[in-house]
């Protein structure tokens, strides 16, 4: 059995390279001779850690998207927020520069369906979609493939919206990362002294207020430092070099004890990382994600609808604040709350994490009915 996976890879995001790991284990849980290839961004990032032997083409390459296409029995397209119109997305770019998200993953949605190859969208997240081209697109899209699990509520509503019924509500994929701790590397020595995850993000769509709560987060977490001396972490979670800077910029304005980490190994190992903490403040969802699953408290800096949704769905919305509604004065309190009740938080996630896993095996589920009958290929 051939199976082409497309989504955001090779793009140095641990995110998306965990997303990745799952969705590969997965199809070898179901057959163990699977033959993979993956559509990436670039082949100077790695996005596969693995043991599977996994095949790359480049996502502009169609020549080649086609021809192993023609050899498949399933284009997997996802996990990840992936259809979306932050950026607009034109027809005339389809096959063309690519502009736009909806464009870069419908096309090869396209070229399947004209070679009649089995197409499911995996855990995937939906919107925003702003734009009524978009609506109409992503209408035109969940009524061509052939299966669909979303990852949240506002996903599965707005299918619904649509006229969509074939969609399957699941989780994110990354939920089902195992953390891997075997890398001494990857141990923080344990001391007494708190142990603080910061990740931030740079956020085009909203400069100012990213700015703003980064000032925030500076003199809040300097004043703690000087009241309670903990150790802090920075995960910039993308190996993007303005990611990386930022990560730095923010290590030389805090005081005290501070580490950047940057992914430069697996997204299993950097979970284990994750897992150290004893909290974790963070922009990006899979940062929020890998600490939560781990155990770890977490407060989410909802930047994008998906981080409040993830956190809402779980019980843990008062742990979740939006970009555009920060003030010292709630974060400090929210800070100083979670460091309070860690223990209640963490006694929360057993549960929480069930509820979590039973919605995840929904990816898997829907893609063993989709590959019935075709193990043998």
């Amino acid at each position: 059995m051939k199976v082409l996976i497309h989504g955001f890879y090779g793009a140095g995001n641990a995110g998306d390279d965990a997303i990745l790991h799952v969705i590969i284990n997965q199809l070898q849980s179901i057959n163990k001779n699977v033959e993979v290839t993956v559509v990436i961004r670039s082949k100077q990032l790695k996005p596969y850690y693995g043991t599977a032997n996994v095949n790359y083409i480049l996502g502009l390459n169609f020549e080649e998207i086609t021809k192993v296409l023609k050899e498949s029995s399933l284009l997997i397209v996802g996990g990840g927020g992936l259809f979306q119109d932050y950026n607009e997305s034109h027809p005339e770019n389809l096959f063309h520069n690519q502009e736009g998200a909806l464009n870069y993953y419908l096309a090869p949605i396209i070229l399947a369906k004209m070679l009649n190859v089995k197409t499911m969208l995996y855990g995937v997240g939906i919107g925003p979609l702003s734009q009524e081209d978009s609506l109409k697109t992503m209408k035109w899209i969940a009524d061509i493939v052939d299966a669909i699990t979303v990852r949240d509520q506002d996903s599965f509503q707005i299918l619904n919206s649509l006229g969509i019924t074939k969609h399957v509500l699941s989780a994110d994929p990354a939920l089902q990362l195992r953390a891997d701790c075997s890398n001494k590397d990857d141990i923080i020595p344990k001391d007494k002294r708190l142990k603080i995850g910061l990740n931030l993000r740079n956020w085009s769509y909203d400069k100012n207020n990213e700015q703003r709560f980064e000032n925030i987060l500076i003199s809040t977490l300097n004043e703690m430092t000087d009241r309670l001396n903990p150790r802090y972490f920075i995960f910039p979670f993308n190996k993007l070099p303005s990611e990386i800077k930022k990560a730095n910029e923010l290590s030389q304005r805090l005081k005290g004890s501070v580490e950047v980490l940057n992914y430069n190994s697996s997204p299993a190992s950097y979970k284990c990382i994750c897992g150290q903490l004893d909290v974790m403040i963070a922009m990006r969802l899979h940062a929020s994600i890998f600490s939560i699953s781990e155990g770890v408290p977490s407060i989410g800096i909802s930047y994008d609808q998906k981080v409040r949704q993830f956190y809402e769905e779980f019980g843990f919305d008062q742990y979740c604040l939006d970009l555009s509604n920060i003030s010292r004065r709630l974060f400090k309190s929210l800070l100083d709350k979670t460091l309070k009740s860690r223990e209640q938080y963490k006694s929360l996630m057993p549960k929480k994490k069930a509820e979590w896993s039973s919605r995840e095996k929904n990816n898997q589920l829907t893609l063993m009915e989709l590959l019935e009958g075709t193990e043998g290929e």
